[in-house]
C-alpha cells in the first residue's frame, strides 16, 4: 500500500469506457501527487486506430495503469471483447516509480470494477497482441 488513492472521477471515467461510452481504444492513467489520475494525452481513440497505436505510447522510461477495450478471436474462431488492464512498468524506469506504480497497482484494478484480463508489463514483448490475445483465451 502506497497510501495513493483512486478517485471516484476516474473511476466514473472508467466505467464510462467500460460501457462503450467514450470514443476510446484505450485509456491511460498515472500517478500525479497522491492520486491516480488520466493521461488524457495518451488515450487512442477507436476510429483509425489498432493495438500498435497503443505500443507507440508506450515508453521504456515512464510507467502507466492502460485500460483496452480489446477485440479478439477466441481459440473456437468467435468474435469477441474483453476488457484488459496492462500494469506497465518497465524494467528501465527509475526504481521510486516502480515501486509506486507496482505497490498502487492493486488498488486501482480492485477501483477499476469489470476487469476481465490483467497483465504486467515490464517490456515491449510480454504487451504485444499475440499474448494479449493469448491471455484472453487462457480466461
Amino acid at each position: 500500500m502506497t497510501g495513493i488513492t483512486v478517485p471516484d472521477e476516474v473511476q466514473g471515467v472508467f466505467n464510462d469506457f467500460k460501457l462503450k461510452r467514450t470514443p476510446h481504444f484505450a485509456m491511460f492513467f498515472k500517478i500525479e501527487g497522491d492520486e491516480v489520475v488520466e493521461d488524457t494525452e495518451m488515450h487512442v481513440p477507436k476510429e483509425g486506430s489498432d493495438f500498435d497505436s497503443i505500443l507507440e505510447k508506450l515508453d521504456e522510461s515512464t510507467p502507466r495503469y492502460v485500460v483496452i477495450d480489446f477485440n479478439y478471436e477466441t481459440t473456437d474462431g468467435r468474435p469477441a471483447d474483453k476488457i484488459i488492464f496492462v500494469a506497465w512498468i518497465p524494467d528501465t524506469c527509475k526504481i521510486k516509480d516502480k515501486m509506486k506504480y507496482s505497490g498502487t497497482k492493486e488498488s486501482v484494478k480492485s477501483a477499476f470494477v469489470g476487469i476481465a484480463v490483467n497483465i504486467n508489463a515490464t517490456d515491449m514483448s510480454e504487451v504485444t497482441s499475440e499474448e494479449v490475445t493469448a491471455a484472453c483465451n487462457k480466461v
